[in-house]
Parts: structure tokens; C-alpha cells; sequence
């Protein structure tokens, strides 16, 4: 497949250059041997960042998750996708993609 094509990794592209735009500090992180898309840090504030194109898909959904899984309750985890249903729970917040285009800040979210 021509990655020109691939709408995951270019959403992913999207989102890093706004975090960029923004200010954030950005690096890959791994948790347990999952990679979450982007850990940022702007100000002392930290948010480990999964960006899906969508997660309506049990697998897809469940992958995203899992990503999270076993990390401190207290950090912020936003999951983005183009989807219009919320998927947050009690330590992940959903936002749809174009909540985040038009935010100024994570803490917006």
C-alpha cells in the first residue's frame, strides 16, 4: 500500500505537527511493551496521546486501550480519532479530531 495513502499514519502526521504548532515537547513512549503515539509535555504538564482514525471496531478500540494499560490513574491520556462517539472512561478522555484542531491548548480537552 502507498503510505501517501494510509489515513492512520497521516492523522498521525496531523496531530504531531499541531502538538509541534502548539509547543509541546514530543517523543514516542512505550508502556509494557506498547507504543503510545505521543507522549507531550508543554509547562510541567504531561499527556500520553493515542491517535486512532477510529476505534468503533472491537479490535481496534480494545488495541487502543491497551496501550494504556497499568499506568498511573492520574495522568492524562486523550485518545483522538474522527469518530463521533465518546469513548472516554474514567482515566481516558476522548476527543474527536476536530475538537483538537480548534483547541489552543491540551488543557482545553
Amino acid at each position: 500500500m502507498n503510505s501517501r495513502y494510509d489515513l492512520s499514519h497521516n492523522l498521525e502526521n496531523i496531530v504531531f505537527n499541531k502538538l509541534i504548532y502548539k509547543g509541546y515537547y514530543i517523543l514516542v513512549y512505550i508502556n509494557q511493551g506498547k507504543e503510545i503515539d505521543f507522549l507531550t509535555e508543554k509547562q510541567g504538564k504531561k499527556y500520553f496521546i493515542q491517535v486512532a482514525l477510529s476505534a468503533a471496531e472491537d479490535k481496534a478500540y480494545n488495541r487502543e486501550m491497551r496501550a494504556f494499560s497499568g499506568m498511573n490513574q492520574l495522568d492524562k491520556k486523550p485518545l483522538i480519532t474522527t469518530d463521533n462517539i465518546d469513548y472516554s472512561s474514567s482515566n481516558i478522555t476522548h476527543v474527536a479530531l476536530k475538537k483538537f484542531l480548534m483547541s489552543k491548548s491540551l488543557e482545553e480537552l
